[in-house]
């Protein structure tokens, strides 16, 4: 019984010890000095989803190669507030994006700005919000 007993606290102590493990995230694998601009990127999937819904698109770089790119906004209940919805853009919509590209040089990023096709601009984060990278460019 006291193998039972020392083997369950030790097993809770490994517990309570890892689960600042999972906590959330921070931006410090995104460059913060320029946004990459991804000028009529062609949405291939937004996935409207928690923690963090995804925007992928395909974009051409001045050579014409495609480059697939996935960027993480915030969760749908914050990014609601900033005017989003799960309908705010469809496959196969023309987008540019704005992107805290990541520093490890991959296709991926953190969102700065969004401009639909009809020239809507939407943030991940309003001017008041604290951010590392200061307000939205304009």
């Amino acid at each position: 019984m006291r193998k039972i007993l020392t083997f369950v606290v030790a097993l809770a102590g490994v517990l309570a010890i890892g689960v600042p493990a999972f906590a959330h995230h921070g931006d410090a694998a995104y460059d913060e000095s320029k946004p990459v601009v991804l000028k009529d990127c062609q949405v291939t999937e937004y996935d409207w989803m928690n923690p963090h819904s995804l925007i992928k698109c395909d974009f051409k770089d001045e050579s014409g190669k495609v480059q697939h790119w996935v960027t993480e906004i915030g969760s749908t209940p914050s990014m609601t507030l900033l005017g989003w919805s799960r309908n705010t853009m469809h496959q196969g919509d023309l987008i540019t994006l704005y992107v805290w590209q990541s520093k490890t040089g991959l296709t991926v990023g953190r969102l700065n700005k969004l401009v639909l096709a009809d020239g809507k601009e939407l943030t991940d984060r309003d001017n008041k919000s604290p951010s590392r990278y200061g307000a939205p460019e304009k």
